[in-house]
Parts: structure tokens; C-alpha cells; sequence
């Protein structure tokens, strides 16, 4: 296995189905911190998950408010020296 492959989380959906991202960094925001992953098949593809705990430890829930994964995205880009969300242009 790669080391890009190594930093793959697997996540599974509600049916089961599984999907692989790769982990861009982590935000905490209002109290809340949150995982920014991208999709590791359709790069520049980034979501939040907002990240909880349960018996088992940390679970990653998507995060459905579009108007605060914008906020995310905005407040995680701009903590970032050098690095952008989405393609390259």
C-alpha cells in the first residue's frame, strides 16, 4: 500500500455503500469541530464533517447547512497559508 492509500478514511453510507476520501485538515468552529475531507475518486470534491463521538469514539456526520459548510470552507481556506479549496487554476 502507498502512503496515499494509507491516508484513506473509508466511510459507510446509511445503505452501506462504501466511499473513500482523504482527509484535508480539521476546523473547530463556534464549539463544533469539524473534518474536511476530499473525495478521493472526484478530486476537488471537499465536504465538512462535523465530528462527534459516540461509544465506539469519533464519528464523522456530514454536515447538511450549506450556508455553514460555506462558512467552513471560507474560515478553514483562509486559516490556510497555502492551500486552496478546489482545482488549481
Amino acid at each position: 500500500m502507498t502512503d496515499a492509500e494509507d491516508a484513506l478514511i473509508w466511510l459507510t453510507d446509511e445503505e452501506g455503500g462504501e466511499t473513500a476520501f482523504r482527509p484535508v485538515g480539521r476546523f473547530a468552529c463556534e464549539g463544533t469541530e469539524y473534518a474536511i475531507l476530499e473525495d478521493a475518486e472526484d478530486e476537488g470534491s471537499v465536504m465538512v464533517f462535523r465530528v462527534e463521538e459516540d461509544e465506539e469514539g469519533e464519528v464523522l456526520v456530514p454536515e447538511e447547512d450549506g450556508d455553514l459548510c460555506e462558512k467552513i470552507f471560507y474560515l478553514f481556506e483562509a486559516d490556510q497559508d497555502d492551500y486552496e479549496i478546489g482545482p488549481a487554476q
